[in-house]
């Protein structure tokens, strides 16, 4: 991908403090976590290019990973249609990850891909925008 922005104004795009497991059904089957921008501005969640998740480097399965925010969850494959959700960089979103027998309790490790594109800076005529870095990663502990 080459050059991408980078500003981390948060000092936690992962607030590490939210990772929590998630009980289905009175089973522990995954876990979720908020997250915030790292940007000054706001992005619609059709800018979102890329989000993928990994506990302790095991990349989560896309078909697993859904993002809330306000109370709307949507599958990573409908952010490409969410062209009038607006994400403010004040707002947490929620990522929730379904995996069997969730995160064991433990140390462990989490990271977030996240990669946007910001529409009003174009690179050039073929429809390519700068592409802004908005992952983090962190250690986390479950009890």
């Amino acid at each position: 991908m080459g050059f991408a922005m980078r500003m981390k104004l948060n000092d936690e795009i992962i607030n590490a403090k939210s990772v929590r497991s998630m009980y289905i059904n009175g089973e522990k089957n995954g876990f979720e976590f908020d997250v915030q921008l790292a940007y000054y501005r706001g992005h619609y969640l059709s800018d979102i290019e890329l989000l993928e998740v990994y506990a302790d480097g095991e990349k989560m399965p896309a078909e697993s990973v859904t993002f809330e925010l306000r109370g709307k969850e949507m599958p990573l494959y409908k952010l490409n249609y969410a062209m009038t959700e607006f994400w403010s960089q004040v707002e947490p979103a929620t990522i929730r990850v379904i995996k069997k027998g969730g995160l064991a309790a433990g140390k462990h490790s989490l990271e977030l891909k996240l990669m946007l594109r910001i529409p009003y800076m174009a690179l050039g005529g073929d429809h390519t925008y700068m592409p802004l870095d908005s992952g983090d990663a962190v250690d986390i502990e479950i009890a």
